[in-house]
């Protein structure tokens, strides 16, 4: 699992999850208005659990790349983000603590006041759950691409380097993440849909305790 995956995976997270306030620029109204809308829909949700279809196209290649799997997450400080299909791999935190399994292989374990790429990876993730909730719009261009669509561009020179931009699809109804389409600066193209999403689930503490049965 290499630093530019976490990197990008943290970009989106911090996305997808945080209460987004702070509008500002053209149409500032209407965007906050919209923002407010899936500010509240983010507090209200304590546990989420999401399977997902991950659509990667390379600009060297014709055909999409998919792959499928599922997140799952409870406040303040538990995450699991696996992909279940065509490999197996899982990314968990749980606490100060977190492990990294790849296929059937043993997990690898990392405590995040010795591991760095996990600690920046935490940070993120940890500051929204902090409610430090204007970080994203002073670090982040934000926009309304379309009807319930926010278009979210990094400041960050260095951000770009990964990201050029993402946009996110939200349901009209749940203000849930429907659809998010991340641009890579060298070209290529993810695109995650979320379906079958359960707001709330009672989760199993057992799914942010290993990858897989036995590990």
């Amino acid at each position: 699992m290499g630093v530019r995956w976490l990197v990008k995976l943290t970009g989106l997270l911090l996305i997808l999850l945080l209460p987004i306030n702070g509008a500002a620029g053209e149409k500032q109204e209407e965007l906050a208005a919209f923002l407010q809308k899936i500010d509240r829909s983010a507090a209200e949700m304590r546990s989420m659990s999401c399977a997902f279809t991950q659509e990667k196209e390379l600009a060297m290649f014709d055909r999409p790349v998919v792959f499928r799997g599922r997140l799952d997450l409870v406040r303040p400080d538990r995450l699991r983000w696996e992909f279940a299909s065509p490999i197996n791999s899982v990314l968990i935190f749980k606490g100060d603590s977190g492990m990294r399994c790849d296929g059937n292989s043993p997990p690898v374990r990392f405590d995040l006041q010795q591991d760095p790429i996990m600690r920046m990876v935490a940070r993120q993730l940890w500051l929204w759950l902090g409610g430090e909730h204007e970080r994203l719009a002073a670090e982040y261009h934000l926009s309304l691409a379309a009807d319930a669509t926010l278009l979210i561009e990094p400041k960050d020179p260095a951000v770009a380097e990964f990201v050029s931009s993402l946009t996110i699809a939200f349901n009209p109804e749940t203000h849930q993440p429907r659809q998010v389409e991340i641009k890579e600066a060298g070209g290529d193209l993810t695109r995650l849909t979320f379906h079958d999403c359960q707001p709330d689930p009672d989760l199993d503490d057992a799914l942010f305790s290993r990858c897989h049965d036995g590990g």
